[in-house]
Parts: structure tokens; sequence; C-alpha cells
């Protein structure tokens, strides 16, 4: 009886995954149909943004016969991404990680350091980040993906004439697998040492070897993600709370297989009907990329044929508790066919957005602005030109019969017109209206500048906007120019560097197993990501602007000055700056200036100060003495200091009676030179008001000297 309700309700339990599965397969297939649906809207103009990026043909505009097209996308889109790389990239840690309390410092700098290698040593994080930032300002988003890649790598190596030793290297290693090897033997007569008789064997001298290695990578991923690649849900507020994101993507069996997936599985989804994303996606490709467009044929051998891969992301409750959770369902062929489930707790993509919409998963960019004034500029400038054309090659009127008509075709200089009569041929004059327009470029250039920030002011390449003004007029225009960048880097810091390093920093805690060895300061330091706190507050070191750099040069200068007028006077133990705070200055000053290396100059961390040997304490007599020369001390530099008032204090008097003085008699000379037409020499009278001046001046001196001297000797 036991059994037989065992067995029923195994039963239920198989029934009910399979109702599960049903459930799923439903629940995956209208998410992925609604969002192909969304984002096949937005493709469209993200096709048409690259379209004008690329200067090619805006639609709508008749081209009469000039082609002219205006760049005006593309010139803004190339001027912001120098800043917005400098910005990221000009410091050596773009994010560090915050610690809790004392004890948590060096924890936090050990794994600020590593993650950061992760990111743009070990990873190609300027490339990486260079193609999102591009994505975003053209394409409305960009998105990074970061995960733990644990696929098999496979390469084949030749070995001549390799030692004994070596091979035995070579054979122990877990990795490496034999594929043919060849042994060269040689005699060898050796002493017996039991009977000591001479024996002669064959022993190996050299080896010939071709082996295959194998080897996981293990290690977090990074890659850029194309934007039509990308599913997100219609309703979704951002792309970490939506309920479904999906990364499409074309692989071949070969990389599945490398993946972990089972071979004959994967081939029966390759080939035709699975090797496509979807017309929206393949034109947003195309625009991209327009020589993109060749058909290639399909590879005869299962390795090389494409399979429609995805990876689906959505919540659904999957133990039955009643309760949704993040899932990842990897499917294959454009039929969803299930290769796995399992439950998934960070979402691995990240996306960037220069102008986030609130309540959106996908905002604007600067093209979305540019391209109603780039197609306006490319209409004008045709018309302009084609005004141009006609005033110089203006139509000819002829009478029919009278005139070779192949002379009035042939535009060559100097080439005669054969007419029968004269004044067969008459030229119909057209005016040049073309400058008509100018006014209205400008206007555009204006609505441009208004729109994006960017002007030929802040490009530097309008000489006469700067030449004429104040420093700080030129200050103020670049940055109000900087705004508008400034805005999208603190746009892509806050909302997609800092989830990009908090993802890589849960996948090494996640997955990476054993201790890691990396480069820092010259020096290979260990570390082990299994203790880290995965919670920790992090920070975004953006530099937001050269002049914001230029200004906290300049503060750092003024600091390290007082740092070290500190450390002459109280000593390197003193409680106000350490050795190592003086180090940070100048390391963050080389960083500002560009050097990302900053310990070929100075050493990052400051060795500890030997212990100062103890001293005896003074006496009581002795330090009653050495109080009274402090109070001596003191009373001398208050002397000092009373001195030098009183001097000021005749100095500043003696200035402001002249400057009156001075005043008077340029008012009393004008007044002669008008009643009596006297000219009265000022030059004359200010070299002599000047002489008695430092005359003064040096009497305070001489003084106030005398006057300090006089206080010393009453002490």
């Amino acid at each position: 009886m036991a059994e037989k309700e065992k067995k029923m309700s195994a039963e239920d339990a198989d029934k009910e995954q399979a109702y599960r599965d049903e459930q799923l397969t439903a629940v995956l297939k209208a998410e992925m149909e609604d969002a192909k649906d969304f984002i096949h809207q937005v493709g469209e103009e993200r096709a048409e943004s690259t379209e004008y990026y690329l200067g090619n043909e805006p639609e709508g505009t008749s081209t009469l016969q000039s082609y002219y097209v205006s760049t005006d996308v593309r010139d803004t889109v190339l001027f912001m991404l120098p800043s917005i790389m400098r910005t990221f990239f000009g410091t050596k840690k773009v994010v560090e990680f915050v610690p809790k309390n004392a004890e948590d410092i060096a924890a936090s700098e050990q794994q600020t350091n590593y993650i950061n290698y992760i990111v743009q040593e070990k990873n190609p994080g300027f490339k990486i980040l260079y193609d999102v930032f591009k994505d975003a300002l053209v394409r409305k988003t960009g998105y990074v993906k970061a995960f733990w890649d644990d696929s098999m790598s496979a390469s084949t190596h030749e070995y001549t004439d390799i030692t004994p030793i070596q091979y035995q290297g070579l054979i122990m290693d877990p990795d490496v697998e034999i594929i043919s090897e060849s042994v060269k033997m040689e005699s060898v007569t050796m002493m017996n040492p039991e009977t000591g008789e001479e024996v002669t064997q064959e022993q190996p001298v050299s080896y010939d070897l071709t082996i295959r290695r194998v080897k996981a990578k293990n290690q977090v991923c990074i890659e850029s993600i194309p934007p039509e690649e990308v599913l997100v849900a219609r309703h979704a507020r951002s792309l970490a709370e939506s309920s479904y994101v999906a990364h499409r993507m074309i692989k071949s069996v070969s990389d599945l297989v490398a993946m972990g997936y089972d071979i004959e599985e994967i081939e029966q989804y390759a080939g035709a009907g699975g090797s496509y994303l979807d017309p929206q996606a393949y034109e947003e490709q195309e625009a991209r990329n327009p020589f993109d467009n060749m058909v290639y044929p399909d590879r005869d051998d299962a390795a090389g044929k494409d399979v429609l891969y995805m990876e689906h992301y959505l919540f659904f409750d999957l133990d039955g508790d009643g309760i949704d959770e993040r899932v990842r369902v990897c499917t294959a062929g454009e039929s969803l066919n299930i290769l796995s489930v399992e439950p998934f707790d960070d979402l691995p993509i990240v996306s960037f957005c220069p102008d986030p919409e609130p309540h959106t998963a996908i905002g604007s960019c600067p093209a979305d602005y540019l391209k109603p004034i780039q197609a306006a500029k490319s209409q004008i400038m045709r018309d302009t030109l084609d005004s141009l054309g006609h005033a110089i090659f203006p139509r000819m009127g002829i009478v029919e019969g009278q005139v070779n008509i192949d002379d009035v075709l042939n535009t060559d200089i100097g080439q005669p017109i054969r007419m029968r009569a004269p004044g067969m041929v008459q030229p119909f004059s057209v005016p040049f209206v073309g400058k008509e327009a100018f006014p209205v470029l400008g206007y555009l250039d204006e609505s441009k500048e208004n729109r994006t920030g960017v002007s030929k002011a802040s490009a530097g390449l309008n000489a006469d906007a700067l030449q004429s003004s104040t420093k700080a007029a030129v200050a103020a225009t670049m940055s109000g120019a900087q705004g508008r960048i400034e805005l999208i880097c603190r746009h892509f810091a806050e909302g997609g560097m800092k989830e990009l390093f908090k993802l890589v920093n849960s996948l090494v805690i996640k997955h990476q197993d054993a201790q890691d060895v990396f480069r820092l300061n010259n020096e290979f330091v260990p570390v082990d990501p299994r203790y880290w706190d995965s919670d920790k507050d992090m920070v975004v070191n953006v530099g937001l602007s050269k002049s914001n750099d230029e200004e906290k040069m300049a503060t750092l200068i003024n600091l390290s000055a007082k740092q070290e007028q500190i450390l002459q006077l109280l000593g390197p133990n003193n409680p106000l700056v350490s050795l190592q705070q003086y180090a940070n200055t100048l390391s963050r000053y080389l960083e500002l200036s560009g050097f990302k290396d900053t310990t070929n100059f100075v050493n990052a961390q400051v060795p500890p100060m030997p212990p100062q040997p103890q001293q005896q304490q003074p006496s009581a007599e002795e330090m009653l003495a050495q109080a009274e020369m402090q109070k001596a001390q003191v009373s001398a530099q208050k002397a000092m200091i009373d001195a030098e008032t009183d001097r000021m204090k005749i100095i500043m008097d003696d200035d402001r009676n002249r400057d009156i003085e001075e005043a008077q008699i340029r008012l009393k000379a004008a007044e002669l030179q008008a009643k009596y037409g006297t000219q009265v020499n000022i030059a004359e009278i200010n070299a002599i008001m000047e002489r008695d001046r430092e005359i003064i001046r040096e009497a305070a001196k001489i003084n106030a000297q005398g006057l300090f001297t006089d206080d010393q000797t009453q002490q």
C-alpha cells in the first residue's frame, strides 16, 4: 500500500512538473512575442539613427541635383566621446568600494584594485565601454554583458627534442592530452650496484610531441552587446526590474558544445529556420554594417552550422511555492526548444543610457535630437548648391533648327556654338538665392548647440568666439558647453558603471573558488574573493571636465606645499599629515596629469617609519628651562608680529594720504588748465611723491627693526 502511494505521489509530481513546464513555455513565448514587437518599434528609430550617423541620405528629402548630406549626428557624437572616455579612464580606479569600518579599509582597497584589474586589464575594458558608449549616444542604449565563462578552450602545440624531464612535466599536466609522440633512444652503459658488472640499457634521450591543451577559462568575461540582440518587456521601468529580458544571438554548434551542450541535441536545431534573429534585427545590423548583407553558404560540417541561441531571464514560480523568482531559460531555434532551466540571481546585462526617461527602460540619445536638424540642413544645403549651379550654368534658350544642339550641350570652356544666324542662343539668367538660407542655417546650428551643448567654441573651432573674451567668460562658455556632457557621464556612472562593477564583484565572489595573483603597483599580490562582502557601497571616480581637473591639480599643488611645511616643521609623526597622505596627494596629482601608473614616480604604500628611540624624561629643572625658552620664543614672535603690524599701518596710512593728495593735485591741475590753459607736469609730481613714498617705507622698516630689537633687549 505504501509503495502504491509512493508511486502515485511520484506520478503526481511528474504531472505537476510537466504542467509547470508547459506553463513556463507559454509564458516564455508570450513575453518574447510582446518584447519583439516593442523592440521592433524601437529598432526602426535605431536603424534610422545609424543611417544618419553614417552620413547616408536621410529619407523624406528631395535630392534634386545635389546629394549633399550634413553630418551633425556624427560630428556631435565624435566630439562627445573623447570627453566621456577621458572621464572614466582618466583615473586608475574607475569605481571604488567603500569600507564599512576601520577594519575593512585594507580589504576594500584590495577589492577595488582587483575588480578594476578584471574590468580594465583582464578584459579589454576601454574597447568594450567605447562600443557601449557609442551605441548609447547613437542608438538610445548601450548594453554590456558580464558572466562567468567556464567554457572549454582547446589549443594544439608541437614540441621537438624536449628532455625527459620536460616530457614528464607535460604529461603530468591534467589539461594536456597527447595526440602523437616519438621518442629517441640511446644506449647507456651503467654499473649494476648489486653485481658490480657493467650493463647496457636503452634510455630515452629526447621526445617529439603533439599535444592538445583543453582548459576551462574560469574567469569573468565582459562583452559589448549589439542593441538589436536584447529584448526588453514593453512595460519595464528599468532593465534590472524588467519582468522579461532576453539575449538572442547566433552561435555555431562548436560554440554551444564548448559551453557544455550535447552536440546531438544542438545539431538538430541548426540550419534553416534557426540561424537568424528576425528581419527587424537584421535591418539594424545591416544599417550599422552595410557590408554584412552578403549571403554565405552553409557549412557542411556539423560544428560550423549556425543556431539561434537565446537566454531568457524572467520571473516565474519554478518551485511551486507561490512566489516568482528570476530564472534563466536557454533555448535553441525559433521554436524555443528549451535546453536548460535554472534559478538565476543577478541579471548579467547592464544598460547605459545618456538621457534616461523616467519609468521606462529605454530613453533617448543625442541622435534623436539631431536628426530633424540634420535633415533640414541637408535639404537647405542641397537647395543652396542647386541654386548656385543654376546661377553658374544657366539654362539656354535656342531657336529650333538654327543651332547645333551638341554644341549647346557641350559645357567645355572655350568651345564654340554653331548658329545659322545671330541671337539664336539666349541664356536664361537665374539669380543665386542661396544666401537667403544662411540665417536659417545659423538658427539650426544654434538649435543644435542648445540641444546638445556642443558648440564651435567648446570644440575649439571658432577662434573669434573666444579671442576677445576674458578668462572668466571663456571659462563660463566652456563650462556651459560641458554641462550636457557631464550630465551624460553622471547617468553612465550611476546607471551603468556601478551596476557593472557590482555584477563583476558578485560573479567573482560566487564563482572564483581559488586564490588568484594579480599585478598591482609592480608587485604580484595574492587575493581570495571568497571572503569578500558583496553588499559594499561603491563610488564612481569621474573627472567631469578638463577644467575641473585643472582646478583639482591647482588645489593639490597648494595642499602638497602645506603638507611639506607641516612635515618639515613637525616631523613625519605629527598628528596632522602623514607620509602616506602626502604620497596620496602626489599620486592623485599624477593621475589628473594623465599618468595612470603612478608607481614609477611615487610609492603607493609608504613603509612604516622605524620606531624612534625612547628619550630620557627631562628633569624638573630642564623642563622649567625649556618652558622659559619657549616663553621667550613666543614673546619674540609676538614682538616681531607687532613690529610688522606697526610698519604696515604706517605704510597704509601714508599710501592713503598720498592717494588723497594725488587726487587733489589732479583736480587742481584740471582747474588750472580749464581756467588759464596752464599745463601742469603731473608725471614730475608723481615721481616726487613716489620718492617720498619710498623714504617713508624705509623709515617704517628701520623703526620696526628698532622696536623689535628693543623688545628683545627688554626680555
